[in-house]
């Protein structure tokens, strides 16, 4: 879209908000397209020398960083840089925001999903470009690939000590790191051989600095603007919006992204805002990761398992229609909007509660940090980050379907998951209590979308 001038209102992915001096033009961000994590790329050819010249059979980057980097120059200013701790760092505040995810876990999870990757991701045309060059966008793949971002989630908000310097989370962003040095390196070199590979002209360096503050941006921005307004009355307080973003604000810096547009929750949701203007468009590839996720989580097992239509309801009530029609998703029957409107009742009750007795709300948090720690992070398949999906000439992910679907054209009741089947029984359960805040439109309403002054959120 052309670039708004001060002033104009915009409307994108069912969001509303208005164009000011504090937001990032075009002109402002272009650069940071063919700018990326130097010292990171540095560090990288570093290990690889190492282990050249060592005959090192280990393939782990971070254990030959460990092991190397008092003696190496570059190794050790990589490693100095990621184990510093800015001033403006509060680890109190950090701990609060750690519990942001898990109080909202459920609103979190699935925001992440239906916008995050669906819109946010798959709608990025540099970030989504890169992704499916990694052979792990598959519909096959694709499963390991979410969790593998989660348990990375899962990792840096687990506890205070997991973050600081040396803990488990703090590590695993170390690899991340080398691992998107790595991936870059590798479509360079591809790039070299074959420049039609990867346009880097239109897209800019692989994984650049751009693309690392967007998605910095997506983690810790859009569950307060775009994801969980949607899901109802989630109160949600202005000190909880600070907090999480100071989080993702400290592991910028361990990540090599510029840290100043996420100083305050006002620089870092005008950064959000930018994004969606300049960033957000559909592309035929955008359509592929967008059709393999719906293939993907349609066919997971059991009490996991979410119908196209759930996906779809979901993914318009909170992207809006206009986005998911580009995304060529199916436009589904009353029945799935009912089970998603029975997830909002549900997540929304739920946060109500807990904010009024807070033991509960304790519980709340230790419960699904536990669980969710268990269940992803301990689980046999946990991964430590490595270069896995290595990027190939003639290798790019296309569209695939999971193979024949026990629900394949089969719509209503008997198609839907049990998940879907205890959110249309919670909604019905709950539509007297709730009533009144479900009538309304799914649109936000103009004062909530984007002014910036409440965080009291409605449906």
């Amino acid at each position: 879209m052309p670039q708004p001038q001060i002033g104009d209102r915009i409307t994108i992915c069912n969001y509303t908000f208005t164009w000011t001096k504090a937001h990032l033009s075009k002109d402002e961000l272009e650069p940071f397209r063919q700018k990326y994590d130097q010292l990171g790329a540095a560090a990288l050819e570093r290990i690889q020398t190492i282990r050249q010249e060592t005959n090192t059979k280990s393939t782990d980057l971070y254990e030959i960083l460990y092991d190397n980097h008092a003696n190496d120059p570059i190794l050790s200013q990589f490693w100095t840089e990621v184990h510093s701790v800015p001033s403006w760092v509060n680890w109190a505040q950090i701990a609060r925001g750690q519990q942001f995810f898990y109080r909202y876990a459920l609103a979190n999870i699935v925001g992440f999903a239906l916008q995050g990757f669906m819109a946010e991701n798959s709608a990025a045309p540099g970030v989504v470009e890169v992704l499916v060059r990694t052979g792990g966008f598959s519909t096959r793949m694709l499963l390991g690939r979410l969790l593998e971002t989660f348990q990375w989630l899962i990792q840096v908000t687990h506890c205070i000590k997991a973050i600081q310097p040396g803990g488990q989370g703090h590590t695993a962003t170390v690899r991340v790191r080398l691992l998107h040095a790595s991936v870059r390196n590798r479509l360079l070199q591809l790039c070299q051989r074959r420049p039609e590979y990867f346009d880097t002209e239109t897209y800019g360096i692989p994984v650049n600095t751009l693309d690392s503050i967007h998605s910095i941006s997506t983690f810790c921005c859009n569950p307060m603007w775009l994801q969980l307004p949607k899901f109802g009355s989630i109160p949600v307080t202005p000190g909880e919006v600070d907090d999480y973003i100071a989080v993702f604000r400290y592991l910028a810096f361990v990540l090599g992204t510029p840290t100043s547009y996420f100083e305050t929750s006002e620089k870092a949701k005008c950064v959000m805002e930018s994004m969606l203007v300049h960033e957000v468009r559909t592309t035929e590839t955008s359509r592929v990761v967008a059709y393999n996720f719906v293939e993907c989580v349609t066919n997971l097992p059991g009490v996991f398992r979410v119908s196209s239509g759930f996906v779809a309801a979901g993914s318009r009530w909170i992207n809006g229609d206009g986005l998911c029609d580009e995304l060529r998703l199916e436009r589904p029957g009353l029945v799935y909007y009912l089970a998603f409107r029975g997830f909002c009742v549900l997540v929304t009750c739920l946060a109500r509660v807990q904010r009024v007795i807070p033991a509960f709300d304790a519980v709340v948090v230790d419960l699904f940090r536990t669980q969710l720690y268990n269940g992803i992070v301990q689980r046999k398949s946990r991964t430590k980050f490595d270069f896995k999906y290595v990027p190939k000439i003639g290798s790019k992910t296309g569209k695939e379907a999971y193979g024949t679907s026990s629900t394949a054209g089969v719509s209503g009741l008997v198609g839907m998951g049990l998940a879907e089947m205890v959110f249309i029984g919670v909604l019905a359960g709950g539509g007297l209590m709730v009533g009144g805040s479900l009538t309304q439109d799914r649109q936000l309403p103009e004062e909530s979308k984007g002014e910036g002054e409440g965080i009291s959120y409605k449906l």
